[in-house]
């Protein structure tokens, strides 16, 4: 019986894991460049059972001996758990905002892994306290010392140094290079992921590599093709429609799964409170 109520009570966790995620994704929806998550969810290993009993075997001498045995019943899931959160890199929408701090990456071509079937990712290399991590947001700003910035921290260049400007009315062009007053101050660079999933959210738009080992720069790289668009926005990824009705079939799931264990509880309720009575 018990093995019942931790079944239903972890499919009651997952669905409360995947709600949570479903929420983040809704809150983040007007977040420019924000990707949204899907879960995973996986089975927890199934149990086979056996019933144990005792078998009785003749020897030539007549006399016969006992020896234990198992019986096979059948097998029993043990329940269900929220793997991993996978965020998704699908491009969202363009809007043009004629903004020249909005400088949104497009990527036009990028190979597919063979292993994964996955297209690759483009990201923004940014320079963070813990190292360098890599963004897909399009809204940069200036901070005190007129660098380039995305969320505060400084937007590198090819070289892995800051890009600084004189103002807001710097020009990038397609292929990231900044100027001003027709002075060339540096080109933006982009960092390509062939396996996405060697990716880990840090949050704030931020992503890491798994292995703390750098992604390979995608300029001058033949394979890739991608544009940097001064005045436009990329928008998140996340289908809001799509994410209400996952919610609602989460929470319903969640209501099926909490009906079973209150069931398991009146069972065990009866079983200690009645059966075991002695009148």
């Amino acid at each position: 019986m018990l093995k019942g109520l931790y079944t239903a009570t972890s499919a009651m966790i997952a669905q409360e894991r995947r709600t949570e995620m479903l929420s983040n994704n809704i809150a983040n929806a007007n977040t420019p460049g924000y990707k949204a998550d899907e879960g995973t969810m996986r089975a927890f290993p199934e149990m086979l059972l056996s019933r144990m009993e005792s078998g009785r075997f003749q020897t030539s001498s007549g006399k016969g001996f006992s020896v234990p045995q198992q019986t096979p019943i059948g097998g029993i899931n043990t329940g269900t758990y929220m793997q991993e959160l996978i965020p998704q890199f699908t491009q969202g929408t363009l809007k043009t905002t004629d903004q020249t701090t909005d400088v949104a990456l497009v990527e036009n071509n990028v190979p597919i892994n063979p292993e994964t079937n996955q297209k690759s990712a483009l990201f923004y290399a940014v320079n963070t306290p813990e190292g360098v991590r890599y963004t897909k947001s399009s809204s940069i700003t200036l901070n005190a010392q007129n660098q380039l910035t995305i969320g505060g921290r400084a937007l590198l260049s090819v070289t892995g140094q800051p890009i600084t400007v004189q103002s807001e009315n710097f020009k990038v062009n397609a292929d990231g290079t900044v100027s001003e007053n027709g002075q060339n101050l540096g080109q933006i660079d982009v960092r390509v992921a062939m396996d996405t999933r060697n990716l880990a959210r840090e949050g704030n738009d931020l992503y890491r590599t798994a292995d703390n080992q750098p992604l390979p720069s995608a300029v001058n790289n033949g394979q890739m093709s991608y544009t940097l668009s001064q005045g436009v926005s990329e928008l998140s990824n996340v289908d809001v429609t799509k994410s209400y009705t996952e919610m609602t079939t989460a929470y319903r799931a969640f209501e099926t799964n909490q009906k079973v264990v209150q069931a398991y509880d009146k069972s065990l309720e009866k079983a200690v409170n009645e059966i075991g009575r002695v009148y």
